[in-house]
C-alpha cells in the first residue's frame, strides 16, 4: 500500500488476510503505517477491524 499502484489490489489483499486470520481465530496487526495509507484505511473502515501498531525505531 505504499506505492502509487497498490490501491485496490492492496486493499483486497488486506481484507483477504484479515478474513483468513479471523477464520483461524488469530490476530493480525499492521505496524508503522504511513499517514497516507492510514487515511485510506480510515476512509474504508479497516482501521476499525485491523490492529494498528506504532512503528519501531531502528
Amino acid at each position: 500500500m505504499g506505492g502509487p499502484h497498490s490501491g485496490r489490489p492492496g486493499i483486497s489483499a488486506l481484507i483477504a488476510a484479515r478474513n483468513r486470520v479471523q477464520a483461524a481465530q488469530a490476530d493480525i496487526a499492521l505496524a508503522a503505517v504511513p499517514a497516507h495509507t492510514l487515511h485510506v484505511l480510515r476512509i474504508i473502515g479497516l482501521d476499525q477491524t485491523l490492529r494498528l501498531l506504532p512503528g519501531t525505531e531502528s
